[in-house]
């Protein structure tokens, strides 16, 4: 199949995002500043020239384009939706406060950490992949705002850029035209099954980095599909592009990747050799795609190991994941997965469906045995790819009821049937969807009122005689390390006391605490706090209040 017109404008939107991470990351490498006017003018030039290429060679389908124009300015609206009003990220735990805090000093310093001195106030961020982050401080330059507040729109612009790239990869999957747009469409709303796993890893669960990568493993899957129809440079290009966005966004989801275009030019060599390929090439060119393909992320990940070696030691730690079970996800659709993968196992234009799915199964053993060796409480990583295989067992779902439509159809007039599976998806959206729409919204641990008052004490009282009297520890803990910069190996982020919004209550009923404290929601503090403090500066609920009497010593 022909690239469509709508291909080309989404992978051009993906290929800015890659260009502006490996622009600022390579000129960060070589001990150049991050300067965001210049990584804008050369990430647009680079989506520029790609969709250049790829409308060229592309044909017009105004129906595919029409859907792509929906499913991502739908996707990008609702999740923001999800954020209002204050439109900063929705999610808590500590991953998320550990990624703003990068976030803080790229901004601050325009330069990725290099110091291992820097480790006591970063941690394990010294080392970590910085592609989400930078996006995020870059998206913040150039809107003339800051990282925290491009945060969510970044990432529910991968998100949705994600979902439009599911459609389109399950177009190319369906059996037939008049099945193509309904059940590809069906593919992009099963997600909503898995919600948890979709939409919950970054409204809920901070996997920020996480998210940004999938939206590049998606587009990889994308241009490995496109090569396996129809092999050619630029798709090899496109893949090694979107594999480096990957890789410096969050490595883990490349290895599956290359492991399925590896196996999908070996079949594709071996078939040239027997004259079975739709499209034969030489073997000579296969090598050559696959070797660009590859060679730029090899590359890259040689470089980030070159300069950050502590980074791959998270192949081996563990941490709290949401384990895929029937409580989380219904049991139907592993049900429907399973047997839309045993349907896909024949069928050539599913191929890379199977073969994704081997690929996540084959790294998760290895990450297991990982994890088990290195003495981690829980295969943690190992579960994560969960998180990206739910993307080609949606679309085998959706393949496989497009075969059956087709079958239960054959007599019916082509736009008469076409027009009965919308129908039918819409139907599908509204099962779907009803769960999610009733779904309590996330609660934030960040928000605006609470920003103002800690910019506040910046300018008014040391952060070191500031207290925390919010009703989320993660709020405090954000605070403390992302807002205020303090230590997270040293100092009061050693003591979980600090962070703990019952005795922080405590110290706040007793003599001889720290003189200052921001209260989330001064009005929910109890009645014997409130009646002796001053409040020295409020905005909405929160404030920053003032303890009367004697305090102790700034720490």
């Amino acid at each position: 199949m022909l690239p469509v017109g709508a291909e080309a404008a989404a992978v051009s939107a993906v290929t800015f995002f890659a260009a502006a991470i490996t622009v600022a990351y390579l000129s960060d490498s070589i001990g150049l500043p991050i300067v965001p006017a210049f990584v804008l003018v050369a990430a647009a030039a680079a989506a520029a020239v790609g969709f250049r290429h790829l409308r060229r060679a592309a044909v017009r389908d105004r129906e595919a384009a029409a859907i792509v124009a929906v499913v991502v300015v739908g996707t990008f609206a609702w999740l923001l939706w999800l954020a209002r009003p204050e439109l900063l990220p929705t999610g808590s735990g500590p991953d998320l406060v550990h990624h703003l805090a990068l976030i803080a000093y790229i901004e601050q310093h325009w330069q990725l950490p290099h110091d291992a001195q820097l480790g006591a106030y970063l941690g394990e961020m010294v080392d970590y992949t910085p592609g989400a982050h930078l996006l995020a401080s870059l998206a913040g330059a150039w809107l003339r705002t800051d990282g925290l507040h491009a945060l969510d729109a970044v990432l529910a612009s991968t998100a949705a850029l994600k979902a439009g790239l599911i459609f389109l990869i399950a177009r190319r999957c369906m059996p037939s035209e008049q099945t193509r747009d309904p059940f590809g469409v069906a593919a992009v709303l099963l997600l909503l099954v898995p919600y948890s796993y979709s939409v919950g890893s970054f409204t809920e669960q901070s996997y920020l980095a996480q998210v940004v990568s999938e939206m590049f493993a998606v587009a990889m899957w994308w241009a490995l599909t496109v090569w396996d129809e129809r092999p050619s440079r630029g798709a090899a290009v496109l893949f090694a592009i979107f594999g480096v966005g990957a890789f410096l966004s969050w490595p883990v989801w490349t290895g599956p990747l290359l492991l399925v275009f590896g196996t999908v030019a070996l079949i594709q060599a071996l078939s040239a050799r027997s004259c079975l390929a739709p499209v034969p090439q030489p073997l000579r060119a296969t090598a050559m795609d696959l070797a660009i393909a590859v060679v730029p992320i090899a590359a890259i990940a040689a470089l980030h190991g070159y300069q950050h070696s502590g980074g791959f030691r998270m192949v081996g730690t563990g941490g709290f994941v949401i384990w895929p079970t029937t409580d989380v996800v219904r049991w139907w659709f592993f049900a429907l997965a399973a047997i839309g993968v045993l349907f896909a196992l024949p069928q050539r234009r599913l191929r890379g469906v199977v073969l994704l799915l081997v690929a996540l199964a084959a790294q998760a053993a290895a990450l297991t045995m990982t994890a088990r060796s290195a003495g981690a409480a829980a295969p943690y990583l190992a579960v994560k790819m969960f998180y990206l295989a739910i993307y080609p067992m949606a679309i085998a779902i959706a393949a496989m009821a497009a075969v059956l439509w087709d079958a239960a159809t054959a007599r019916v007039a082509g736009p008469r049937s076409t027009a009965a599976a919308w129908i039918v998806v819409a139907a599908i959206g509204i099962a779907v969807a009803r769960p999610v729409a009733v779904a309590p919204r996330p609660r934030p641990v960040l928000s605006e009122p609470v920003l103002q008052a800690a910019e506040w004490v910046k300018s008014h009282v040391p952060p070191d005689c500031v207290d925390y009297l919010t009703q989320d520890g993660y709020t405090a803990y954000w605070l403390h390390l992302a807002v205020f910069g303090q230590p997270r190996a040293s100092g009061r982020a050693t003591n979980d006391d600090t962070f703990e919004p019952k005795k922080a209550l405590v110290r706040w009923i007793l003599p001889g605490g720290l003189p200052y404290a921001i209260a989330n929601d001064l009005d929910a503090l109890p009645r014997d706090i409130r009646s002796n403090v001053d409040v020295v500066a409020r905005f909405g609920r929160a404030a920053v209040v003032r303890r009367r009497g004697e305090s102790g010593p700034c720490r």
